[in-house]
């Protein structure tokens, strides 16, 4: 059992002695340190603003070679997207296990794909970047994202180039625009992962009260993890991409020990433990009936609910472990980010001491405050109150 486990684990700790646990101790003291926090924040804000200046001069070359475009821009992405991968693989620790039938582990990252992803935490879209890290596939990375993230810095300017297929969460007006950039990524030169979230919004109590009214209503099975998927966002992508991508994989994840993770904890370095369950559906087992493929989703929904309250009484998912491990280029690529904007930096720093002058320090000062505030409320984006109205007063109980 994983707790057994754990405790095994935490014993031979102790027996390694007090060293080993005081300098355990210091590091994590170190990585909560505003400085340490304050050098991660400007590092990723200033190479991300960089990385979007690099887009922009990528736009002459889309009329000329569109392909060419596009590789291009996921090697820029993976630039962005890879620190976030590398602060919770290697500055957090954290842990990810994969379950998964090794037959079918065999074609990730070798084939695009739509993956299903359940959505209770915070951090459930970076464990999803990380599984398609280790796979190779990041950089390529698809994800149907609500219209608001779009105006976000770094992230949002960031996926415009990378044609990430963004709603208004409107079915009339959704309807046009989502084909439409969906059927642009038939033709997409490299092999990516689509992924969705298709309860909309991220799990809370009083959204899954609503979701299960809605339930009711419609005769349909109630669920205890998850909300009721809404299926015409599933069905328009299948539709779209059949015959482009080759499978589903539905994935579902938990954390051990009842822990919950958010981006600000692994800032702080604390470490947590995930554990993700993986499936892969052949496409053309998915019926291509709307109607039907509405049917099957809610059906995959109630089987990802029994693999959840399964992991919530054992402390783990069905059948086997596969083994993938950290891939290196996620940290080389924070520390080349790192090096390269942290020595001008001190730098900047050092003359700006020499000089004395008080409103050149203060100056100093502001800017490094503002980048801080500035990664704050970036973070802030990702807590779960700020998720959707989906589910609060007054917002409408659809589940389309």
């Amino acid at each position: 059992m994983p707790t057994n486990h754990n405790k095994l684990k935490h014993e031979a700790v102790l027996a390694e002695g007090p060293s080993r646990i005081e300098k355990m101790g210091f590091l994590q003291l170190l990585k909560s340190q505003f400085l340490c926090q304050l050098v991660i924040g400007y590092v990723f804000l200033v190479s991300g603003l960089i990385v979007n200046l690099l887009q922009v001069c990528t736009l002459p070359l889309w009329p000329i070679n569109k392909q060419l475009a596009r590789r291009i821009n996921c090697r820029l992405g993976y630039s962005i997207t890879s620190q976030m991968v590398a602060l919770l693989e290697w500055w957090s620790g954290t842990e990810c296990v994969l379950y998964s039938d090794p037959e079918s582990a065999v074609h990730y990252g070798k084939e695009s794909a739509i993956v299903v992803l359940n959505h209770n935490f915070e951090i459930d879209f970076l464990c999803g970047w990380t599984f398609c890290e280790r796979f190779g596939v990041l950089g390529s990375s698809k994800v149907l994202a609500k219209k608001e993230l779009a105006y976000i810095p770094l992230i949002g300017w960031m996926w415009y180039f990378l044609e990430i297929v963004f709603c208004k969460r409107k079915w009339e007006e959704d309807r046009t625009t989502v084909a439409q950039s969906l059927q642009n990524l038939r033709d997409y030169p490299e092999n990516y992962w689509f992924l969705l979230h298709c309860e909309g919004t991220r799990f809370t109590e009083k959204k899954h009260q609503i979701s299960m009214q809605v339930a009711e209503s419609k005769g349909l099975p109630k669920l205890k993890h998850h909300l009721l998927p809404r299926t015409k966002g599933f069905c328009m992508t299948v539709q779209n991409l059949r015959g482009a991508v080759t499978a589903v994989y539905d994935s579902t994840l938990n954390f051990r020990n009842n822990e919950a993770p958010t981006l600000l904890g692994l800032l702080n370095g604390k470490k947590y433990h995930a554990d993700l369950y993986v499936r892969r559906i052949p496409l053309e087992s998915i019926p291509e009936d709307e109607t039907e493929c509405s049917a099957w989703l809610h059906k995959l929904y109630q089987e990802k609910d029994q693999f959840q309250e399964e992991y919530s009484q054992t402390g783990r998912f069905p059948g086997p472990t596969v083994s993938v491990p950290r891939r290196p280029w996620a940290l080389l690529n924070w520390l080349c980010w790192t090096c390269l904007l942290t020595f001008p930096l001190v730098g900047l720093l050092g003359r700006v001491a020499s000089t004395g002058s008080s409103t050149t320090i203060l100056s100093t000062v502001a800017l490094c405050g503002a980048a801080s505030v500035g990664v704050r409320w970036m973070i802030g984006q990702t807590e779960i109150n700020k998720g959707s109205s989906y589910g609060n007063k007054g917002a409408p109980m659809n589940n389309n």
